[in-house]
């Protein structure tokens, strides 16, 4: 149930913003985390039990496949629950590294706290709903948290490799809650940039980047029949946004690292 995973945000800014904001606190930094993460942790429980029907129904799982034609979003969920977990992590870590912790040892935690909250408890949580634990949704939070431990205490391996979101909110479609699960609208991809490749630095190729992604349309309907649901695999070659715009706004340009904005790129894909 990826939207579950959206709130968490909201409540790590909040905290970030609280306890980071007067550097000369009595917080060491491990009360720091332990507070947090009982925060996090009370936040999803009480959001849990008051909105998404924690303890409705008995314990029970749910196999909601993986990329297959019969499944609910195409597949497109599951990137969405291993995105999430990767950027709480690369989120976490930078915050548990700011409040003393090495660099290792905030990557650590920082993958602990998303697989240990985001993925655990939600999961266990959606058991006791009417979603259902489902295995697909936590291998994926999984391999997220790893993957967000790993590119954050590599740096060469984060300046080559990017995992990012688009959200095309001009894109029409029907039936559309909110953003967060709005996959009709989303694109999920892998970019591999230039920049962080020896034999492209001081040229023009450094600005360039090779995209991997994966989409679904059509899913967004109970009635809509099943072979006219599409599953899209594409290539693409973009601009670097971040290393464009470095100049300009210095850090902040790193945003463009996790978001990928559209018609910014030439895309050559394939349907399933």
């Amino acid at each position: 149930m990826t939207y579950s995973k959206r709130l968490l945000f909201t409540i790590i800014f909040f905290l970030h913003t609280s306890l980071c904001a007067n550097e000369a606190d009595s917080f060491s930094k491990t009360e720091k985390m332990t507070l947090t993460n009982v925060a996090i942790a009370s936040g999803i429980l009480t959001w849990g039990f008051t909105q998404w029907g924690y303890g409705e129904e008995a314990y029970h799982l749910d196999d909601e496949g993986w990329f297959e034609k019969s499944t609910s979003n195409g597949g497109s969920d599951k990137l969405g629950h291993f995105y999430t977990n990767y950027l709480l992590t690369r989120t976490m870590a930078p915050i548990y590294e700011g409040w003393g912790y090495s660099k290792k040892e905030a990557g650590f935690y920082g993958s602990l706290t998303s697989i240990m909250l985001s993925g655990i408890l939600i999961e266990i949580g959606d058991g006791y709903s009417e979603h259902g634990f489902s295995q697909q949704d936590f291998i994926a939070d999984a391999f997220g948290a790893v993957s967000g431990y790993l590119w954050y205490i590599n740096p060469s391996l984060a300046n080559k490799v990017d995992f990012r979101v688009e959200y095309n909110p001009f894109l029409k479609t029907d039936n559309v809650t909110d953003f967060t699960t709005d996959y009709e609208r989303m694109k999920h991809l892998l970019a591999i940039k230039a920049e962080g490749f020896e034999l492209f630095k001081d040229t023009p190729m450094e600005y360039l980047e090779l995209h991997v992604g994966y989409y679904s349309r059509n899913f967004n309907h109970d009635t809509m029949p099943v072979e006219e649901r599409e599953r899209h695999l594409y290539l693409g070659i973009g601009v670097n946004l971040s290393k464009l715009f470095r100049p300009a706004v210095g850090k902040y340009s790193t945003l463009f690292n996790y978001i990928q904005m559209p018609h910014t790129y030439i895309e050559k894909g394939r349907i399933y």
